[in-house]
């Protein structure tokens, strides 16, 4: 953890063919890692981000804020990292600290190296130290980092970094940041204290200490009742300046493993404020008599809620729908969109009140087949979607018929939308119309054959032809008696 003024760095660099009557087998198609040195980042599976990366890897409209020394972006693994570089004191210069700090997080997945925790997230990088390797800055320029963070659109912002005395500017400015819905998170301090440097002191600030591949607590790392998560912080390999790996033990290392953690749950949920995800921390299990939690991302991505849900079995039989709904957040600046999709094209707008919905759109039922139901909510800045697809069964028969109702009117009936044409025994069409499913009247004489023809518009169904034949005529009978 870097010192802000005159307090001594304690981060350590360490050198560094099948049978078909037998079932077959079927295995998990999960996310692989092919980073040659993925076996030395112990840390990535004890804080379960390899099974989290089935859920998500981030999203790119996700902003994590490293206030540090200057990463080395000419690193082959941050070369191609979606990012801003910042400087907030004196020239760029590359610094161990803050590239190890952000190849943790944002290590491309590029086969060359290592794996970073938030590979697809974007990143702001700010220098606030005043030269390269140097230990020390001042709580008045991070201030100013911080607030240039939030102005720049970060959700969250990674402080490896602290000292032993408070400052206001820089408590206010973290005030500020919370009060925006912006998450800061800050290393508990490198001191073997059972007090916590500040800023990650403040009750606005989630506080990281440290433990090692035993799960043990760190000997050098700061630990109190404020210390609301601990993660990996000893023996952390990750990057080093000009393409190089590197080993450091502290709690600067643990925090950004948080900072991707949380980067990750606001991936799938950015409409989470930060006491949300406070909470989502708070509930996580603890260690027998322990005041603070793990980090296990998988767990908290578990326990993420969804910003939208759509419920739907896989096969559907009925024309109408009554198993499909769909849930969202209750916020009052969110706004949901809901449709069904047939391949790409939508066929349906729905209402996210719209449960039980018809499988009826354009004036005609819906064919069988493979279809799409599509949300998503919004507040103006974040989007997110969700898709659930199922198989529809169509129980309606393409049909129809012809019926006189009176002398000079029939009565003709649809079950699907398409051409209706009526010829006479003499094959002239005497009527022919575009008709949606249902009944409707057509004039002419009733007392001759006719062929109906159905020509539905679907041109997956057959076309139907039925005959219509004119009731004979009874001859009348005198049955009355004769008088004699």
């Amino acid at each position: 953890m870097k010192k802000m003024m005159l307090m001594a760095a304690l981060a350590l660099l360490v050198p560094t063919s099948v049978d078909a009557a037998k079932p077959v087998v079927l295995e998990k198609h999960g996310y692989v890692v092919a980073e040659p040195r993925v076996g030395n980042q112990y840390y990535i599976k004890q804080t379960g981000t390899d099974l989290a990366w089935n859920t998500t890897r981030g999203a790119s409209d996700i902003v994590i804020a490293l206030i540090d020394s200057s990463a080395d972006r000419s690193h082959k693994e941050l070369y191609n990292v979606p990012r801003v570089v910042n400087s907030m004191k004196g020239p760029y210069s590359v610094d161990y600290h803050g590239t190890h700090t952000a190849g943790i997080m944002a290590g491309r997945h590029n086969k060359f190296g290592m794996a970073g925790l938030a590979p697809n997230v974007r990143y702001h990088f700010y220098n606030v130290f005043y030269g390269k390797n140097s230990e020390y800055t001042d709580s008045w320029t991070v201030a100013k980092a911080v607030d240039t963070a939030v102005a720049k659109g970060a959700n969250i912002i990674n402080l490896s970094l602290g000292g032993q005395d408070y400052d206001q500017v820089l408590a206010d400015s973290i005030r500020r940041a919370r009060a925006k819905g912006v998450i800061i998170v800050a290393s508990a301090g490198n001191d073997g204290k059972k007090t916590v440097s500040f800023p990650a002191n403040m009750k606005e600030v989630i506080a990281v200490g440290a433990i090692d591949a035993n799960r043990r607590v760190a000997n050098f790392s700061n630990m109190s009742s404020q210390v609301k998560i601990v993660a990996p912080g000893v023996n952390v390999l990750s990057l080093g300046v000009k393409n190089s790996f590197v080993y450091m033990d502290g709690t600067s290392m643990a925090a950004p493993m948080v900072s991707s953690g949380l980067a990750l749950v606001k991936s799938v949920n950015p409409f989470l404020t930060p006491a949300e995800v406070e909470g989502l921390i708070q509930k996580m299990p603890k260690a027998s008599g322990k005041t603070y939690t793990e980090l296990n991302t998988k767990r908290l991505l578990d326990h993420t809620p969804r910003p939208i849900t759509i419920t739907a079995p896989l096969v559907i039989k009925s024309n109408y729908v009554k198993e499909a709904r769909m849930t969202t957040m209750k916020k009052q600046n969110l706004k949901s969109t809901y449709a069904l999709y047939q391949g790409t094209r939508k066929v349906k707008t729905l209402s996210i009140s719209d449960s039980p919905f018809t499988m009826y759109a354009s004036g005609d039922w819906l064919p069988s087949g493979k279809y799409t139901l599509q949300g998503a909510v919004t507040d103006g800045k974040y989007k997110r979607s969700f898709t659930r697809s199922f198989s529809y069964i169509s129980p309606v028969k393409t049909m129809v018929s012809i019926k006189a109702t009176e002398v000079g009117m029939f009565e003709l009936a649809t079950t699907r939308k398409g051409v209706v044409t009526v010829i006479d025994a003499n094959k002239k069409v005497v009527y022919e119309a575009l008709h949606v499913p249902g009944k409707f009247p057509v004039r002419s004489n009733t007392s001759v054959a006719y062929t109906v023809v159905l020509k539905p518009t679907d041109v997956s169904e057959k076309v139907v032809t039925v005959k219509y034949a004119p009731q004979p005529v009874q001859a009348e009978t005198d049955t009355s008696a004769e008088s004699t």
